[in-house]
This record gives C-alpha cells, structure tokens and sequence, in this order.
C-alpha cells in the first residue's frame, strides 16, 4: 500500500479518500460501467504506489460532490481515462467473463443476513463474523457488475491478513482506504435486486415500499463470493435489508437467518445525526428517533421469530468473546437443512 496501514486507519489521506470513495459511489450510483474500470485502476495503481494526476483527483472530487448534492455522478469522462493512459474497451473486455452468472453448485449452506438500523452496530459484528474466517461475504471490492474479479488483485489486501487494529477502528475509515478489502454492505447489489429507497444525495433517502426486481442477481452474486471464498456459508449485512425482509425471504426460499442487532434509540438517534444520515418516509422527514422506530418496528414485523437471533450492541461492545459465542451456537441450532 501506498502508506502503512496503521497510519491511514488513523487518518486516511485526502487524496485515497477521493479514491475509495469514488469507487464505492459510482458502483452504486451510476450505470455506466466505464466508470467502474476507472475507478478500479485509480484505486489499483495507488495501492501500488502510483498516484493519479492533480487533474484526475480534482475530477474524482466534482464526481463526488455531485453525487452528494443530486444522488447522481457527473458524466464519465474519456479524457480524464485517456490522460490516465487508460485503454477502457479493453478492460471491459477483460472482465466480461467475470459477468453475474447462476452458479447453483455454489448455494451456501447457511446464509445470514445480519439486520438493525442504521449506527446499531451492524458493521462492527459484520466484521466480527468475518474475521472468524468460516463465511464468504461481500467486501468493499465487490462489484454488482462482476462480483468478485477484484478480490484477487495483488493490489488489494483483505482485513483477514491484517491485525486487530481494523476491529477498533469505524467502518468511515476503514472503507477509505484504497486496496483494503473489508466486508461491506453491497448496497450497489441490493439497491438493484430489490430497490426500497431513493438516493437524494449524501446520506439522504427518500424510503419506500420493497420491490424485488432482480434476484438472479442477488443469488449470483452470492453464488460467486461462495466460491471465491471457498466457504459453505454466507453472511452479509445492510441496515436496509431490515425493510426488504419478506423479499429477501421469497428470493431466499425462506431458508436465511436473521441476525438482528439493536441498539439504545437515542444513542442510535444521535449516531445518525452526527454522521449525517437522513431518512423520509411517506412525503416527510424523520427525526433519528422516528428513523429508529421505523427500522426496529418492521423488523419485529417481518423478521420470522423461528429464524431470527437477537443480540445487543451493549452486549457485543462489553463482552463480545460470549456474546459471539452465543451468537455461532444459535446459527448453528437454526441452520437450514442444506439445499
């Protein structure tokens, strides 16, 4: 990597952050694969120590900025890809094969979709899982375009490799810097599969009803990180899969568990505040409080009581060792019969 690891868990630099961060919205945000290639030959070549041009980062950042303020990027630009001596047809080319494709010998034995809202912890016991090192996951370099051809890019590290250290810090820093690879929400994947929001920019969602439009997707995509990991079982977490339930649950064959993490709702409340999160619902903001409400009320509505775990973010901050030992006995109890 391009500085130690150590140092940008402390204090990611600015011009990574454009980087990571570039790749990870366009991912979700925009349809126009070109951007996806750039973005992935930025991260790349700076992991290894090559840094973009002055102009290439202040494009990044007019990207980014937009995004924040429409929900969509601006156009791709070919200059900036060119100046970068970037071929992008060729690219292209090159990870047509790893395209989403049925790969039905791959269905995980158990698949686990942890569930809360919003700053209840679900990243924290999202990488707790993970580093036990028994499940394949969907990580920060996971692309709904081809799911896992950057996982084994020598220019990308996974969290497994690396020390405790990436445990303590928040997921902010951890997904800023490029070439980490750690466990992530997919939200390029399942805002596609089964859309339940609107992007307004930044941390702002406009909240609706689930429609589940693309579960081959969603099944190929998790087909895919089982192989890769060469692993059985399947976990992965978004704060928004609380409100796509019943779908997950009809494109899953009502076979997943449900791992449910809650947390205080004023400290939940005031997580989201401080890190700008915002929601609407039915025409009208919602207060963090409200936000809470709406995302732990629908999970005790949806959630099937017979395959869903219960655990505390208190609980996992202050004895963690037992609560996830709690935690891998009851999936294992309630595991499915394999497929």
């Amino acid at each position: 990597m391009t500085h130690p690891l150590a140092d940008q868990l402390a204090a990611p630099h600015p011009d990574g952050i454009a980087i990571a961060l570039y790749r990870t919205r366009v991912y979700r945000f925009s349809d126009d694969p070109r951007h996806y290639v750039l973005a992935e030959a930025l991260e790349e070549n700076y992991a290894q120590g090559r840094p973009p041009a002055p102009t290439t980062l202040a494009y990044l950042n007019a990207v980014l900025d937009q995004i924040r303020t429409t929900g969509r990027p601006l156009p791709f630009s070919a200059d900036i890809a060119a100046a970068e001596g970037l071929d992008v047809q060729q690219e292209l080319d090159a990870r047509a094969p790893y395209a989403p494709r049925p790969k039905p010998e791959h269905t995980p034995h158990t698949l686990l979709f942890i569930v809360g809202a919003p700053r209840s912890g679900t990243s924290h016991l999202y990488n707790v899982l993970a580093r036990a090192g028994t499940y394949a996951y969907f990580t920060t370099a996971s692309c709904w375009a081809w799911p896992v051809r950057n996982l084994a890019h020598p220019a990308r590290q996974s969290f497994e490799t690396t020390g405790d250290t990436v445990l303590t810090v928040d997921n902010k820093n951890t997904r800023l810097v490029p070439g980490l690879v750690m466990p992530y929400e997919a939200e390029d994947l399942y805002a596609r599969a089964v859309p339940v929001y609107r992007h307004l920019g930044g941390h702002t969602y406009d909240l609706t009803d689930p429609r589940l439009e693309d579960p081959a997707l969603l099944t190929a995509s998790i087909q895919a990180h089982v192989q890769h990991f060469g692993r059985p079982d399947f976990v992965t977490k978004s704060p928004f899969n609380s409100l796509r339930i019943p779908a997950l649950d009809t494109a899953t064959g009502q076979r997943a568990l449900f791992l449910n993490i809650t947390r205080d709702q004023a400290d939940t409340a005031d997580s989201m505040r401080r890190n700008g999160f915002r929601f609407h619902h039915d025409g009208r903001p919602l207060t963090g409080e409200a936000a809470w409400e709406l995302f732990t009320t629908t999970i005790g509505r949806d959630a099937p009581p017979e395959r869903t775990i219960h655990v505390t973010h208190h609980d996992l901050l202050t004895n963690e060792k037992d609560t996830m030992a709690r935690v891998h006995r009851l999936i294992q109890d309630n595991r499915p019969a394999a497929p």
